[in-house]
């Protein structure tokens, strides 16, 4: 297990590269108390970025949101990460940009405060590294839009994620499905989720769920491929009807579920094989280059 506090090589810290270790915040820091940051995570295939562009965009409108400053451009942004990638990476990895305030309040009020980031840069695999995996049902609902600005990609989005996880956990889980709070299912704690019935690929809608840029990927993957694919309202019972589930995600890339609490559910599927094989050529390559079923 990775202790990230003793990364080695360089980290971009408020316009400097500096080493791993001496990247630190106070106790006091205001984004530490009130969860006011926000991040993206890109993965880096053989030194490069991918998606790096619409991860950049994302990060550019949590910041908007959340009433941050972000003053990179897309370019310096991309310089960024290709020089760390130079000074941390052999080959596949992991980009984790932040923007965070500063320790100059210990109340919502934030009128003095000033914005920082931080990138960072380490070698890293898959979120499961295992073919398939199990999911129980959280306790804990995700807000929806109406309530919480789900779309941006910000640390508050997570407090309930973290509890779901630790729980699902200690129940023998490896992860679990989280609904909204009218009971429709919404994603995993850290992935969006797909299903397969009857040749027919469904996801929720992201009401309260990230649009992950994973999920955006895959439904172009199933449309270049003319897989009929339907994003919409839906409730467990259909879900556990499904023939085969399947996660997405930046760290998680394209993962099988193999159980629901007790249903299992078909992990040979050569809709999800046509999924994964493709997404290993955008990984490599692009978007552009996808081979049919």
């Amino acid at each position: 297990m990775i202790d990230f506090s003793k990364l080695k090589g360089k980290i971009y810290f408020n316009e400097k590269f500096i080493d791993n270790s001496k990247a630190k915040i106070h106790a006091l820091n205001h984004s530490l108390h009130f969860s006011a940051s926000v991040f993206e995570g890109i993965a880096i295939y053989d030194k490069k970025p991918l998606f790096e562009f619409d991860h950049f965009k994302r990060l550019q409108n949590s910041a908007k949101i959340l009433k941050l400053d972000f003053k990179l451009s897309a370019k310096q942004f991309s310089k960024i990460n290709a020089k760390l990638v130079k000074h941390n990476i052999k080959s596949n990895g992991y980009i984790r940009p932040i923007i965070f305030r500063s320790s100059h309040s210990m109340s919502p009020d934030t009128t003095h405060c000033k914005s920082s980031i931080a990138i960072a840069c380490w070698s890293w695999g898959t979120l499961f590294n295992k073919k398939s995996i199990t999911l129980g049902i959280s306790k804990w609902p995700k807000l929806n839009r109406k309530i919480f600005p789900i779309e941006a990609k910000s640390s508050g989005s997570y407090q309930s994620s973290v509890i779901s996880r630790i729980e699902a956990k200690q129940q023998g889980f490896d992860d679990c499905i989280m609904l909204d709070n009218e009971k429709y299912i919404s994603e995993t704690t850290a992935c969006n989720i797909f299903w397969i019935k009857n040749n027919i690929v469904y996801t929720p809608s992201t009401d309260s769920a990230l649009n992950g840029i994973t999920r955006q990927a895959v439904i172009r993957i199933l449309k270049k491929a003319k897989v009929s694919c339907k994003i919409g309202k839906f409730r467990m019972k259909d879900i556990l009807e499904a023939d085969t589930v399947f996660l997405t995600g930046t760290a998680a890339e394209v993962q099988l579920v193999g159980r629901i609490n007790k249903t299992k559910y078909n992990i040979d599927n050569y809709i999800f094989d046509m999924i994964k094989k493709n997404y290993d050529v955008v990984k490599t390559k692009s978007l552009k280059k996808l081979s049919s079923i």
